[in-house]
């Protein structure tokens, strides 16, 4: 079986359904992680007769061979071996891969051989997916969201499935009972994330969109956050931002930011697409502002919460 897409949560959603599935226990199970461990010694193991059981399980994690990008490891893996051992796989085995990537290289063997097994594809849910699949959720508990209420809770965890899920389980027992989910026990239970608004800030203010940028703002001061926890968070989204074109100019990929700042493959990917799109200059500019912005308000010359609108409404 191969599970392979940027969604983890998924993929290790999916490992857990079938292991329980072939009703294996946790002392039958092996996990190897490709990122330090040749995927033979995987085979080795996956060759090796199950002790005092009929069947077990051998997890090879990371495979990031399997996908298009270029993959910079110490690890060299032997892919004509796992070719070999999927020509004629051990019965008493059940061999899982996960590949954290966004597409499979359809051109290698390797590929073209699992493609002949079982292949599940666990890509980032788009906020359409989630939104079919919270309305699932609802309606297996009988329940059905107000149109409002599903749209501030795609709003609020669109960032992670994993946070989706566990958000929707806490919203259910909230309102269990009820028939119906308004959006009072979406803004009662839903965490609201504070990185994800502030990072729609900060692409407002680059792409020059007050209304949106003040509008999420004052969203987020409706719900008591602090404006100088709001104003820290926009000063490291800048660098961020700064550091990552600075990183790209020195030739890095998408794989190496994932790395360098320890982020998934799809975080990566916004992550470098938002540092190609932005003018350096424009954003030197605004962070030389936002740091003589934070002097002021930490020395008393201006209200925090007034400095912060004085902000966005002049870039």
């Amino acid at each position: 079986m191969l599970l392979y897409g940027e969604d983890t949560f998924h993929i290790n959603s999916k490992i857990k359904q079938s292991i329980e599935r072939h009703g294996v226990d946790e002392f039958n199970t092996t996990r190897y992680d490709l990122d330090d461990t040749p995927i033979t010694e995987a085979l080795t193991d996956a060759m090796t007769v199950p002790f005092m059981t009929e069947k077990k399980v051998v997890i090879a994690e990371n495979a990031r061979f399997l996908g298009t990008e270029k993959v910079k490891t110490k690890i060299q893996h032997d892919e004509a071996a796992l070719t070999r051992y999927l020509d004629a796989p051990t019965d008493s085995t059940l061999l899982i891969i996960t590949a954290p990537v966004a597409k499979l290289d359809k051109r290698k063997l390797l590929v073209k051989t699992l493609n002949t097994f079982t292949v599940v594809a666990c890509e980032l849910k788009g906020a359409k997916d989630l939104t079919v699949w919270a309305r699932r959720q609802a309606g297996n508990a009988g329940m059905t969201f107000d149109t409002n209420a599903l749209d501030l809770f795609i709003k609020r965890v669109a960032h992670s499935s994993e946070f989706a899920y566990h958000e929707m389980r806490k919203l259910l027992m909230y309102v269990r009972g009820e028939n119906r989910i308004d959006e009072d026990a979406v803004k009662a239970v839903i965490t609201k994330n504070i990185e994800d608004n502030v990072y729609e800030i900060t692409n407002a203010l680059l792409e020059k969109n007050h209304r949106k940028a003040l509008s999420v703002y004052h969203d987020l001061i409706t719900h008591s956050e602090d404006p100088m926890r709001i104003l820290s968070t926009i000063v490291f989204k800048y660098r961020e931002i700064l550091h990552v074109k600075s990183l790209l100019a020195k030739g890095f990929k998408q794989r190496d930011v994932a790395e360098h700042y320890n982020v998934s493959s799809g975080r990566a990917y916004y992550m470098v697409q938002n540092a190609k799109a932005v003018d350096l200059e424009r954003l030197k500019t605004h962070l030389k502002h936002l740091e003589s912005l934070d002097f002021n308000i930490k020395s008393g010359r201006l209200d925090k919460r007034i400095g912060l609108e004085l902000f966005i409404l002049s870039t």
